[in-house]
């Protein structure tokens, strides 16, 4: 096995679909026991925590809101009192809305900023406080190359991303000392239920792999390999990095 993370426990928040999901399996491949997290007990997130448990990894479920302050509080104490501690934190759960700029509510802006910026700085805060003893950590953060590049009808969603990436940065800074080391993850277009609404018309389908240098949509396997290899010892001296993986996309 190339990564070896056996005596690896990892907290991926948004894990009971899409990339998550495939993270969280990845994980569990490369010999790393879990702890899947969803919005609520859904079927989909057992599921998950069953897919690990038949690889031979243990799986453990938490559920919270990670735009709410209280539930990522209550859910990392769940996590410090079972555990004492988390080697790894992927922050993966996030929203999108498609609102045309001039429509954007602040509701709606908050509450992506509440999901995708705040959520990730909180659950790498309280991660972090759960690595520091050990002198060992990975925070990985998936972001878009939305943080890249703008798009219609997303800026809130591309300025969260945004965010995402200087944070990975300050951690990286500041976290260094304990020898935890933090990275972004930008996925280009991916194939997921999380966007099989816009997916599924053939002519975004086209106008999107017209844009794509390899010529395909990416699978969610494509992120989970480059979270592998992130999490793992053989990336110890990568941190502050963007791992872009869109297929070619942003090279134009």
């Amino acid at each position: 096995m190339m990564f070896d993370l056996n005596g690896k426990l990892a907290l991926v928040t948004g894990s009971s679909r899409g990339i998550g999901k495939a993270i969280a399996i990845k994980l569990a491949m490369a010999g790393c026991d879990v702890i899947v997290h969803g919005r609520s007990n859904s079927d989909a997130l057992k599921e998950t925590a069953l897919e690990i448990e038949k690889l031979g990894r243990k799986a453990y479920t938490v559920f919270c809101d990670t735009s709410d302050v209280s539930q990522i509080e209550n859910m990392f104490k769940q996590i410090k009192d079972k555990f004492g501690y988390i080697d790894i934190m992927v922050n993966n759960a996030a929203i999108l809305y498609r609102t045309p700029f001039m429509e954007i509510s602040v509701d709606e802006w908050d509450k992506i900023m509440e999901t995708n910026a705040r959520g990730y700085f909180l659950c790498s805060q309280n991660a972090a406080k759960l690595m520091m003893d050990k002198k060992w950590g990975r925070i990985i953060n998936i972001s878009s190359i939305s943080q890249l590049e703008t798009a219609p009808n997303r800026v809130h969603y591309c300025v969260s991303k945004a965010a995402i990436g200087m944070l990975t940065k300050g951690l990286a800074l500041e976290l260094a000392p304990y020898g935890i080391t933090a990275n972004t993850v930008l996925p280009g277009s991916i194939h997921t239920d999380f966007n099989d609404d816009v997916l599924s018309d053939p002519d975004y389908y086209k106008n999107c792999v017209d844009g794509i240098p390899l010529g395909r949509i990416g699978k969610a396997d494509d992120i989970a390999g480059a979270v592998v290899m992130l999490a793992s010892d053989e990336a110890s001296y990568t941190t502050g990095a963007e791992i872009v993986i869109d297929g070619g996309k942003t090279v134009f």
